[in-house]
């Protein structure tokens, strides 16, 4: 790595004017996101979310109680009580060191999910789950749900969802989708929290990052945001592109039992055409430019009966999406309104939502529900109905449970079912609803040192619909009865080290390359071991952080398609390195990574190749004054 002599001067003097204010007057950190976990409401830890959680950091005796002010609840996955493997928690700790940029980079740490670009950053960007295609993953921003609209009709692409606004994810994962609730950052005391962040890298790759959050006495606060992204392309795929995040929040929020708050997340996406290799697909020379930008505005209230998050509470959220295509000659908008009402108790919870669109799906009633009657049984579950234009419904009953044997205190028994008779791309009228039938099962042991899990699932026969944003080179191919194995571990040999990683085996006979489903490849692994150092603990407590991890994912030769006479097209098998390395002082941070560290020649779409041995650094630094 070749720094520049300015940066490697500015981020010195950065780190020297932390250092002194570290023992003049040491900063305050945000409280952690999760340190206030709801009874029942346990994580899945697998991958960033398996490390030990960090310790509280405690905020000096000069701010007066008083100071924090309260939040909106949080909507998301289910109220708890939860089963402990129904859910993974990725909160504002893990965003700063697992390296992740995209909503895509950090769901590769989810076991079972592929994922799939166009190359280098700035690019479109996929998740395939279980041979879903676009149905893999829904996408919910505090409550509000971020549905496909304009060239993405049928998929998200996730490349638009920069996780610099985000303080933490919360992904229900189920045997043939993942929805994944994104909070955004807020601040929880009354003073300004202010972030600055810079880097750059191969190929003419900039990002900057600006943001300011402040809370008032009155109960108002104020969010603001602005990041860029620049790229020039990768050898293997030349092609200018950038993209730019606007974000504005305001809330009023003056107890815990009522407040208000309206919040818009705009993006806007130029990105020039890239020139396809001679392996390309149907005859196409290049994936075109893309010209978007999509803005998503709306204001949520609620009101609760009681302080502590427990008794009934009422939500509502009013708002619409623009998406506006000068490429493609494209506009689109989208109105919905929705109404939450539920219920917590300390061994129950339920929950009913009622959402209404002026889009493809103008109704839909979601029931949620958990119980937890003994220690050592918690059940949750939901019932979804959609009605969608054309006179087509779609139906969906998931049921999660899970038992926990306290002879052997460590093991949990779990299994989860979904039963779909769904449409999978409501926006394109001549999709119809299919009926399919998923299920899984497994075993989990989890320890001070150790999480391990075992499962098997199976997936059944259905016919996704292919992401609009790949539309014209991505290959369809539907998804195939499969069920797989697979096993997920984090061990914990001392507090720095963390080894981490997944196996996903699809269980089948013959040519299994032949037999599987679309970017469900056999032999899909990813395996990462964490070093992280606190170090100088003559500083108070978390002031000086060292972070270095090495990341492999691999995956034997498979499917990503069919060809025009319904053959499949055969996805090679590949090997990727990865490295990032971070120093933190306080809340200043130096950070450097390298993506295909080996150099491997390969791609996960027809005719694009991914970037051979990237690299980025730069440093970001967050502090309040």
């Amino acid at each position: 790595m070749t720094l520049r002599a300015p940066g490697l001067l500015l981020a010195a003097a950065l780190l020297v004017r932390a250092a002194e204010l570290a023992a003049q007057n040491p900063i305050p950190l945000p409280p952690r996101a999760d340190t206030a976990r709801a009874p029942g409401a346990a994580a899945r830890d697998t991958g960033a979310a398996a490390a030990p959680r960090r310790d509280t950091i405690p905020l000096p005796d000069s701010l007066s109680p008083d100071s924090f002010r309260p939040q909106l609840p949080p909507l998301g996955a289910p109220p708890g009580p939860l089963p402990r493997t129904g859910r993974i928690v990725f909160d504002h700790d893990e965003f700063w060191f697992s390296g992740a940029v995209t909503l895509g980079e950090l769901l590769e740490r989810v076991p079972g999910v592929f994922l799939v670009r166009a190359g280098w950053f700035g690019r479109p960007e996929i998740i395939q789950y279980a041979g879903q295609g676009a149905s893999s993953i829904e996408v919910y921003w505090d409550g509000f749900a971020m549905d496909p609209l304009g060239q993405d009709s049928t998929g998200l692409d996730l490349s638009g969802l920069n996780l610099g606004l985000v303080q933490r994810a919360e992904v229900e994962v189920l045997p043939s989708v993942v929805r994944v609730y994104l909070y955004s950052d807020e601040q929880v005391v009354r003073k300004p929290r202010t972030e600055t962040s810079f880097a750059t890298g191969d190929a003419s790759t900039n990002s900057y990052r600006i943001r300011y959050l402040n809370r008032w006495k009155n109960g108002t606060g104020l969010d603001l945001g602005v990041i860029f992204q620049g790229s020039s392309g990768v050898v293997t795929s030349q092609g200018r592109s950038s993209d730019v995040t606007l974000w504005a929040k305001g809330s009023w929020i003056p107890t815990e039992r009522y407040g208000v708050q309206y919040q818009v997340v705009s993006v806007s996406l130029d990105r020039d055409s890239v020139k396809l290799t001679s392996d390309r697909p149907l005859f196409l020379t290049e994936l075109p430019s893309h010209r978007a930008h999509r803005t998503d505005m709306f204001l949520r209230g609620f009101i609760a009966t009681r302080n502590d998050g427990m008794g009934l509470r009422l939500d509502a959220i009013a708002g619409g999406s623009t998406y506006t295509d000068t490429s493609a000659a494209l506009e689109r908008q989208e109105m919905q309104g929705s109404a939450i009402v539920g219920y917590r108790a300390e061994r129950w919870s339920t929950e009913l939502t009622t959402r209404v669109r002026d889009s493809s799906t103008p109704l839909e009633l979601e029931l949620r529900g958990s119980v937890s009657p003994s220690a050592l049984l918690t059940v949750s579950g939901y019932a979804i109905s959609r009605t969608h234009l054309g006179g087509r419904h779609s139906n969906s009953t998931d049921v999660g449970a899970q038992a926990e044997l306290r002879p052997v205190a460590a093991i949990a028994l779990h299994g989860a079912l979904r039963l779909r008779n769904a449409v999978g791309a409501p926006a394109l009228l001549t999709d119809t609803a299919q009926k399919v039938t998923d299920f899984s099962a497994g075993i989990s042991l989890t320890t001070r040192q150790l999480d391990l899990d075992v499962s098997l699932a199976r997936h059944g026969v259905f016919a996704p619909a292919v992401p609009g944003t790949f539309g014209p080179i991505m290959p369809a191919y539907p998804s195939l009865a499969v069920r797989t194995a697979t096993v997920s571990v984090a061990w914990r040999p001392r507090a720095y080290v963390t080894f981490s990683g997944w196996y996903r085996e699809p269980l089948v006979k013959g040519t299994a390359e032949l037999q599987t489903s679309a970017y469900e490849p056999p032999h899909h692994s990813r395996v990462w071991a964490t070093f992280r150092s606190r170090l100088l603990p003559v500083l108070r407590r978390g002031a000086f952080d060292f972070t270095a991890e090495v990341a492999m994912e691999g995956w034997s030769r498979g499917v990503w398609g069919a060809d025009s006479s319904g053959a499949p097209r055969l996805l090679k098998g590949a090997t990727i390195l990865d490295y990032r390395v971070e120093l933190r002082l306080l809340n200043a941070a130096l950070f450097w990574s390298i993506r295909n560290a080996r150099g491997e020649r390969y791609s996960v779409l027809p005719g694009l190749n991914m970037p051979v041995g990237n690299q980025t650094y730069g440093v970001r630094w967050e502090f309040t004054n």
